[in-house]
């Protein structure tokens, strides 16, 4: 892909930010490691979400970009399943970011590869990176990008519980880049790279194996 929408900038400017506080550690030992935002699930875990109606001005408001219309299977009323696993914590990580948990796989999103990383430092309990290619459209592929995360940033000192009920405002935040619009008919109507997103108001997440 030659260029990148604005809000994948945005999480490839997050991820430089991460990487740059690792490297930073080894000239510094003055930057503290990831706080721990998150309590309440086992590790390795298997977490259910149910995602709710993003906003109707969602794609002005928080996106920048039209909704996907559920490209890859993500849309209101789905319950996509995640498997999770919580690395060692770092010895030191970027300002703010939390000690989060890998998405190892999965289910409930049609059409995405993911690319496992170790990603034991960001701002949501988990992030995802990968690839999207359409099922039934082979040529509708791209990018695709998502970080499950909760309303404000937990106070220091005071973890949160994902599926704890009295934890609201949670959301998934999902984005899909695509080689051509065209080859993705439903979701684009313009040739050449698009790209695409939803901010999911989480309904629920429930712990269904430890």
């Amino acid at each position: 892909m030659k260029t990148l929408p604005r809000f994948l900038k945005m999480f490839a400017h997050a991820a430089a930010l991460v990487f740059g506080a690792f490297w930073l550690v080894a000239t510094s030992a003055d930057l503290p490691p990831p706080r721990e935002c998150f309590t309440g699930l086992a590790n390795p875990t298997t977490i259910a979400v149910v995602l709710g109606t993003p906003a109707a001005d969602q794609a002005t408001t928080q996106v920048g970009a039209p909704s996907c219309q559920g490209l890859d299977g993500l849309v209101p009323g789905a319950t996509v399943v995640f498997t999770l696993s919580q690395e060692p914590r770092p010895q030191s990580a970027g300002p703010g970011a939390c000690w989060s948990y890998d998405t190892l796989a999965i289910d409930g999103a049609t059409g995405v590869q993911l690319t496992v990383r170790q990603t034991p430092a960001s701002q949501g309990l988990t992030e995802a990176n990968g690839s999207y290619v359409s099922p039934a459209m082979p040529s509708c592929r791209g990018g695709w990008t998502m970080i499950l995360k909760p309303g404000g940033e937990p106070a220091a000192g005071h973890p949160i519980s994902p599926v704890d009920s009295a934890n609201a405002g949670w959301t998934l935040q999902r984005f899909i880049d695509v080689d051509d619009g065209q080859a993705c008919p439903g979701a684009f109507t313009t040739p050449g790279p698009a790209a695409c997103g939803d901010w999911f108001p989480v309904v629920s997440i429930t712990e269904v194996a430890p």
